[in-house]
């Protein structure tokens, strides 16, 4: 209830903010037949301060809020320029789709094999592959909590254990059973593990369980600077459908001075 806000009319839900302070920024959808007009412009007004007040409240640090936009849905990038936001001068995001058809099976080398996570109780492993594939700060702790929120599935987030039993690489995946797509957010392999194969192995892995659960269709996104990600995806058989730009905002100096 915190995270969360829903705008409702008489036909259905008409938008809705997830804001996610850790992050800095949010999430904002609006329903088709409303989008770049008054009701996105309040909501995303409102997700704006909303991120401001949270960051604050849990004592986050930053300057700026950070936010994106489809290039294919100029009428949301129009109001963040109104609403005092600025692209960033950087390549593009790029959100690869693959069909779940034809699938190579995956090819390990000798000593590594693949498996589901068993759940909390290796949150120790999986920080600590998370941490160094990506740098991130994960800790056990904040690991656990995230296992028991809403959507994680330990079953669907899948490991590469090396002959020595630890994590060499990982990919948690996502199902959107209502239009049958699959999300692989994140991939990562332990730089100790990289240039073996683990990565495409386990990419192709997860695709197979997303096509036995009934997905017709995989996702997964790269930055537009990230070559061996996107030499990654393309030869998982993964190409280019959405391009994803990166915008700021600077927070403001006082609860009274944001810019809305």
């Amino acid at each position: 209830a915190e995270l969360l806000r829903i705008w409702e009319d008489e036909r259905s839900v008409a938008a809705w903010v997830l804001v996610g302070p850790r992050h800095k920024g949010y999430d904002a959808q609006v329903r088709p037949d409303l989008r770049g007009g008054d009701l996105e412009r309040e909501v995303l007004r409102f997700a704006d301060r909303r991120a401001v007040e949270l960051m604050r409240h849990h004592g986050i640090e930053g300057d700026h809020l950070l936010g994106d936009a489809f290039q294919c849905d100029p009428a949301r990038s129009r109001l963040l320029v109104e609403l005092g936001w600025t692209r960033e001068d950087a390549p593009p995001y790029v959100l690869n789709r693959a069909p779940l058809v034809g699938l190579p099976d995956p090819v390990l080398p000798d000593g590594y094999s693949i498996r589901a996570a068993r759940g909390p109780e290796e949150a120790v492993e999986l920080a600590a592959i998370h941490v160094a594939s990506f740098g991130a700060t994960w800790t056990p702790e904040l690991y656990r909590r995230y296992m028991a929120a809403p959507g994680y599935a330990a079953e669907r987030e899948y490991v590469v254990v090396a002959p020595n039993d630890s994590f060499a690489a990982f990919t948690v995946t996502w199902h959107d059973a209502l239009n049958r797509i699959g999300l692989l957010e994140p991939v990562g392999t332990h730089p100790d593990h990289r240039r073996r194969g683990l990565g495409r192995a386990l990419v192709l892995h997860a695709m197979h369980r997303m096509k036995a659960a009934g997905m017709t269709h995989a996702t997964v996104a790269n930055s537009g600077t990230n070559e061996a990600s996107r030499a990654l995806y393309k030869a998982c058989g993964f190409t280019p459908w959405h391009l994803i730009d990166d915008y700021v905002k600077p927070m403001p100096v006082s609860r009274d001075e944001f810019r809305a």
